[in-house]
């Protein structure tokens, strides 16, 4: 692997692990939301993935427990609490440090490592999650990776039913199970409404089957050629249920009822019985034992599961890029700056010309000069809202290290500015951030000995476009201020690069 290859990954998983913190501290406000959920897994499947493909194995290897867990709470085994965003958080900083270690680990990092990998599988152990190992994938490599082909990927609903005598074969499933899931994104489901109780049970009978939802770039006889042992032994459907570029007309997906009548699993009659009642329909169905509490599951599996391929595949369309490297683009400003004045220069000559040819030239050149330099420094300006993504990591850390309660508040996120002016930004910022609740910032005890309201004080950070549309960045905090105090609380700072007006 050329180190080109390995910078790439480096530059991509720098990116991915600054929106997999943002995911993380919105997880943590909000640990049930599953969108959220997966969101985290795909970042950390796709650094782990990635980190394989370029070498980066112990990076991968450090990311599987990971993954694995998030698996697990992404298919309801396990919740999401301050433990598992802290550890989490904590092994975002050691991939960070490992990817950009060219000598390899010093014994204090190897060490925070170790411990981090114990407390992964101390949390994995109280979840039960070693017994599935649900995330454990091969990792892609090159020569078997799905090929990328814009509009190529599909969901596929497979139904895979063993028949009663398959493991008096001596086959086992599980295996055809975990190739599956190294063709792309999947989601299995298990349907054990058919098992009996222990006492009428064969030891050698086959009572469970299993739901698929895959999203793959890989064409249908790929996963044929799973099941090929095993065809004759059981039934096996798969059935096409979400194609890009062909089923983009509605943003949505199904409905329960819907899928399951697509299944099998309904019957019609009983559906419009159910939607009569006017409750949740999948309790409705369990309730009545029109259905198996397995299939209600695995249909709303299938729902979620096509309504995030949908909305990931949207986001990328909306967000897809090209990457350019900075000297390039300080090259091209220069370029059109040189440009700029040469068509002043042709301008100027043009005036004091008598060809209304020239003169007409030249004002073609000037309106297309300027368009280009307009685009061209707008390449440069981004949103500051990925500084202020940063805040929010460290406004929580010391909120954890000093025990004060702290809500980091921020306007403005979509305000543009020159990349070079938000990167100077950054560590000014961060330091009177870092004041703001050092000294700024009561603990909960002194606010309430001091008779005022122990709610959560606030650090505001916001950007803005004041008169003659010049940004400013403004920030402020709930300080302890009295209330005979005029001067501004300590913390709240304002832009000094421009005087007031």
């Amino acid at each position: 692997m050329t180190d080109r290859h390995k910078e790439a990954f480096r530059e991509e998983a720098q990116e991915l692990l600054g929106e997999l913190e943002a995911s993380l501290l919105e997880l943590e406000g909000r640990p049930g939301d599953l969108d959220l959920v997966g969101r985290v897994f795909r970042a950390l499947h796709t650094v782990k993935g990635s980190g394989a493909m370029f070498g980066f194995e112990e990076v991968a290897a450090f990311i599987h427990d990971v993954e694995t867990l998030y698996d697990l709470v992404r298919n309801g085994k396990m919740g999401v609490g301050r433990e598992l965003i802290d550890l989490t958080l904590a092994a975002c900083d050691q991939v960070r440090k490992m990817i950009n270690a060219p000598g390899g680990p010093t014994p204090g990092e190897e060490g925070k490592r170790q411990d981090l990998i114990l407390s992964f599988q101390k949390l994995l152990k109280q979840a039960g999650g070693k017994d599935e190992e649900p995330a454990k994938t091969t990792p892609p490599i090159p020569s078997e990776a799905p090929p990328d082909r814009p509009g190529s990927q599909v969901t596929y609903r497979i139904r895979f039913r063993p028949g009663p005598d398959l493991f008096s074969t001596g086959t086992n499933p599980l295996p055809l199970l975990q190739e599956l899931r190294g063709l792309g994104t999947c989601r299995i489901v298990a349907q054990t409404s058919a098992i009996p109780p222990l006492a009428e049970m064969n030891p050698e009978g086959c009572y469970v089957y299993w739901d698929i939802i895959l999203t793959t770039c890989r064409g249908v006889n790929a996963i044929k050629d799973v099941f090929i042992f095993v065809e004759d032994c059981a039934e096996i459907r798969i059935d096409v249920i979400d194609e890009e570029g062909l089923l983009e007309e509605e943003k949505d997906y199904k409905k329960l009822g819907e899928i399951l009548l697509e299944r099998g699993d309904l019957d019609p009659a009983d559906l419009q019985r159910a939607l009569s009642r006017h409750k949740r329909l999948g309790e409705v169905l369990v309730e009545a034992g029109l259905t198996a509490p397995d299939k209600v599951q695995s249909a709303l599996v299938e729902q979620q599961h096509v309504r995030e391929m949908r909305k990931e595949r949207e986001t990328a369309e909306s967000s897809s890029s090209v990457r350019v490297p900075a000297q390039k683009l300080d090259r091209l400003v220069d370029l059109v700056g040189e440009l700029v004045t040469v068509q002043a220069r042709l301008s100027q000559m043009a005036g004091s010309q008598t060809s209304s040819e020239l003169l007409l030239i030249a004002e073609e050149v000037e309106r297309l000069t300027g368009e280009l330099r307009d685009n061209t420094m707008s390449i440069r300006m981004l949103p500051i809202g990925s500084t202020f993504s940063r805040f929010r990591r460290v406004v929580r850390d010391l909120s954890s290290e000093l025990g004060k309660e702290i809500e980091l508040v921020t306007e403005g996120a979509d305000t543009e500015l020159d990349k070079t002016v938000i990167e100077k930004l950054n560590d000014p910022l961060v330091h009177i951030i870092r004041n703001s609740v050092d000294h700024g910032i009561e603990l909960p005890e002194e606010r309430t000995a001091a008779g005022r309201d122990r709610t959560v004080p606030e650090i505001g950070a916001r950007t803005g476009f004041r008169e003659k549309e010049e940004p400013g960045v403004e920030g402020s905090t709930s300080a302890r201020t009295s209330p005979l105090d005029t001067r501004p609380p300590k913390g709240t700072f304002r832009d000094t690069s421009r005087p007031e007006m």
